[in-house]
């Protein structure tokens, strides 16, 4: 892992290409796209650029102009690792609604091994663990079975709750190996903002440019997505100093905490209950559901191949 690498000297088709694998990961639920920066070596650059948006910077912009300001906070490396994410999010939902349409199960059921995949590896990432840091896990998992239990939450167009829908998924990328997928699911507004409202866009953006087409806009959708976005940087901007402090001071804790909420709400993303209200029960011959157990082994074991293929490249390039 090349931790002491400058990634300001990266190419910038090599940044954007991460930025795009990473913006694809993080629409999957139980895999992070700060798990793939660590993994990757950049997690902390990207991190440190993000803190450095601040108000010193901002006087910067004043007073010295542009080019100082972006060289402050990384400003090249940012761009394009974010245009990078921006360009993934409409190809990767271009496709989860197709699957989502023609085979939801299937499609819950890869998400669902992903999920467990991902406790696998947050369970081999534990450097110790005690009575104490079990409490953590305990209090995690009694806080993920409440909300399991508790009256699920169906999709929710208010703009504040998208708004914080934004803001609170960004951990995703701040704090490696907690999914902000795996969170807008809990929040009941996955399909709506990370295919739905993204598709609406990718339909007014190709009928801007070709009047012809005359594609479906739903423009409330539209507002959603944007009230979206904003909440995400704003939560990446405003959560970054406080979600790193407590990842590099705790980082056991956090570990157990979040193993603990995530076995909790193991119920919530449940493939049988997330397409339960849109398919009729009569449709599930036992072939079905033998095909979507297959494909939560799948996601299961590709998630811990994945892992340990890095650990082992990790290893090499540390020796």
């Amino acid at each position: 892992m090349r931790y002491n690498r400058d990634w300001n000297k990266a190419s910038f088709l090599e940044v954007f290409l991460h930025g795009i694998v990473m913006g694809s990961i993080n629409k999957l639920p139980g895999i992070s796209g700060g798990l793939y920066s660590l993994i990757i070596g950049f997690y902390n650059h990207l991190i440190q650029s993000i803190k450095s948006i601040n108000y010193k910077n901002l006087t910067v912009l004043k007073k010295s102009g542009l080019k100082q300001f972006m060289k402050n906070i990384n400003g090249y490396f940012l761009l394009f690792i974010s245009f990078g994410m921006i360009m993934s999010y409409f190809s990767t939902s271009k496709i989860l609604d197709y699957f989502l349409i023609q085979n939801e199960l299937y499609v819950w059921s890869v998400f669902f091994g992903l999920i467990i995949g991902s406790v696998y590896i947050l369970v081999k990432r534990l450097r110790t663990t005690d009575l104490k840091k079990l409490s953590y896990l305990f209090f995690g998992f009694l806080f993920g079975i409440l909300i399991s239990f508790s009256e699920p939450l169906y999709e929710n167009r208010n703009l504040l709750f998208v708004f914080f829908c934004g803001f609170i998924s960004i951990c995703g990328i701040t704090i490696p190996g907690l999914s902000g997928s795996f969170l807008l699911i809990l929040l009941g507004n996955y399909k709506l903002l990370l295919v739905d409202s993204v598709n609406n866009f990718y339909n007014l953006i190709l009928n801007l440019f070709n009047p012809g087409n005359k594609l479906v806009v739903e423009y409330e959708m539209i507002n959603i997505l944007i009230v979206f976005f904003i909440g995400s940087v704003l939560g990446l901007i405003i959560l970054s100093k406080f979600l790193t402090y407590i990842t590099k001071k705790f980082p056991n804790q956090l570990d157990h905490l979040i193993i603990g909420f995530v076995l909790g709400t193991l119920y919530i993303v449940w493939p049988w209950n997330q397409i339960k209200n849109n398919m009729d029960q009569t449709e599930m011959t036992s072939s079905i559901n033998s095909v979507a157990f297959i494909l939560i082994l799948i996601g299961l074991i590709l998630t811990i191949i994945i892992n340990n293929y890095v650990d082992k490249k990790n290893i090499r390039l540390n020796r």
